[in-house]
């Protein structure tokens, strides 16, 4: 088990130092993207006739996107946590190790340690489903994507979850137990 919460540790720190990188990017071309729409506008052959919403939430996502840590942190703050998002290279992060107390007393128990082995997985990949939950949400409004606007909605507030997946596995083990 412990080759498998290695590999899975290793999964998250690759993700954890690529979505900066996409974020980043992904803001540079929502801007240019917001500029060229607000620019085409002004032209007789606009390709956002009867959609001039497109380049201000294309200007709106970049901005997101280039703060998109702090909207994490918002995001983890409504949903009741405290939890401080950074969305950086995790080069300080080893996996634990598997003890023979994993189990622990109960099957609860059982579930929480596992859920605390692949945490730092499960964050990674809960930031990186808002990530794309955020991109499909502006091809949605572009017209690019059959997928609805709710899906997207939906799609973040699971990455969300999967970013506080200790307290939510601690509340449904709290739920089942009774």
């Amino acid at each position: 088990m412990q080759g498998l919460v290695n590999f899975a540790g290793q999964i998250g720190n690759a993700i954890a130092i690529l979505l900066p990188t996409f974020s980043y990017l992904a803001a540079i071309g929502l801007f240019l993207s917001s500029t060229w729409g607000f620019w085409m506008q002004a032209h007789p052959h606009n390709p956002f006739r009867g959609r001039p919403w497109v380049p201000f939430v294309a200007l709106l996502l970049s901005g997101a996107f280039a703060s998109f840590p702090s909207i994490l942190t918002m995001a983890n703050n409504t949903a009741g946590t405290n939890l401080q998002v950074q969305v950086s290279a995790l080069t300080s992060y080893t996996a634990p190790t598997v003890s023979s107390g994993v189990l622990g007393q109960t099957p609860g128990d059982a579930v929480v340690n596992v859920v605390k082995l692949f945490q730092g997985f499960f964050q990674a990949f809960g930031a990186m489903a808002c990530f794309f939950a955020m991109l499909t949400w502006n091809a949605v409004i572009g017209g690019r994507s059959r997928r609805s606007a709710g899906g997207c909605g939906v799609q973040f507030v699971f990455g969300i979850m999967l970013i506080n997946i200790v307290t939510v596995s601690s509340w449904l083990v709290a739920v089942f137990k009774a």
